[in-house]
């Protein structure tokens, strides 16, 4: 009996030292990039208000490389028609923080892909 606590001790220990080698509190934060996939998306459209009074939002994002991907998310107030913004997401957790950026702020493969979309709507 002594030998299966012993053993079992041993593998918490180790099980312990990995997660906190692997694990950094900066990944917990919303709005650090840590661990993170930073998507783009445009507002397009008033986001639909839900019985929490949150705004929905199901929107195409796209990465730093200007692939596209369907995202969903949340926020407190509308965002503002044709504002860009900048999405934390996580794959377990989905959309953890935004903020709105600038254009200009966005890398150059989305920029050309928001340039495409809208020369393509007119």
């Amino acid at each position: 009996m002594r030998k299966i606590w012993l053993v079992l001790g041993l593998i918490i220990v180790i099980l312990a030292g990995l997660w906190m080698f692997f694990f950094s509190p900066e990944k917990l934060t919303p709005d650090h990039p840590a661990g993170k996939t930073v998507y783009y998306t445009r507002i397009t459209s008033p986001g639909v208000q839900d019985e929490n009074e949150r705004y929905d939002y199901e929107l195409t994002a796209y990465n730093e490389k200007g692939k596209g991907k369907n995202i969903e998310f949340s926020a407190g107030k509308p965002l503002r028609e044709g504002a860009y913004i900048r999405l934390y997401y996580t794959w377990i957790r989905g959309v953890t923080y935004w903020e709105e950026v600038a254009f200009e702020e966005l890398p150059g493969a989305v920029q050309q892909k928001f340039q495409e979309i809208t020369s393509s709507s007119i």
